[in-house]
């Protein structure tokens, strides 16, 4: 979660292009990953160890909405649960050049204008990125940069702004517990026994013993 101290700029954007409503992954010159707007680039090594914590975090968070199932989304904006544990939030990545580095692309800004047989129009790279844009998108998105560096500037020059070192910045967290201790507590309301059950069967063993479990409770209720 971040801490807004000012909003630089604030802006609609046209409506997305129906083009930017996938999510797939490709094997190219490298692996890219494709959802909605956005292409981020992978080398084999960081795309498997990208994969490899979206599964487990997936699993692990599963198991959290299993045993809550009064969770809902909107309601509350503190964190409540991480995947994988703060342990896994600080620790660096270790499958890329270093642990801040990408393989591919990690210093370009390049912003580009593309052929008129291409379905996009704008292609915004960032370091291994790239965002796909209208151009209509784009000069909204350009006016809101140009904007906010106008602001960020005024804002500096009459605030004090010191930055704070964060201990997360310093080493890996190995006390589970760290984080979680301020961790917002959802509201307790009643659970059926039904639910708990199926959250423990989950807990015990994933997505193929719950579905035993659920198949067990239909036959008990003659269904």
């Amino acid at each position: 979660m971040g801490e807004i101290k000012k909003i630089l700029d604030s802006r609609t954007l046209p409506k997305r292009d129906p083009h930017s409503s996938r999510l797939f992954a490709d094997l190219a010159e490298n692996i890219h990953i494709h959802f909605r707007d956005l292409r981020t680039v992978f080398s084999v090594p960081e795309f498997f160890e990208f994969t490899d914590v979206v599964t487990r975090s997936a699993a692990d968070l599963k198991k959290f909405l299993r045993w809550h199932p009064q969770y809902r989304e909107q309601e509350e904006f503190d964190t409540i649960s991480i995947g994988l544990g703060p342990e896994q939030q600080t620790r660096p990545l270790l499958k890329s050049p270093e642990p801040h580095r990408s393989t591919y692309f990690d210093d370009r800004l390049q912003i580009e204008l593309q052929a008129e047989e291409v379905i996009d129009e704008i292609h915004v790279h960032y370091r291994d990125y790239r965002l796909v844009m209208s151009r209509e998108t784009f000069r909204e998105f350009a006016k809101g940069v140009a904007e906010a560096s106008t602001a960020l500037d005024d804002f500096l020059a009459n605030n004090d702004y010191e930055r704070v070192e964060h201990p997360f910045r310093k080493a890996v967290v190995t006390d589970k517990l760290f984080e979680s201790r301020s961790w917002r507590k959802l509201n307790k309301s009643p659970i059926s026994l039904k639910a708990r059950l199926r959250a423990v069967l989950y807990w015990a063993g994933g997505d193929k013993l719950e579905s035993l479990g659920e198949r067990i409770f239909r036959m008990a209720a003659g269904k």
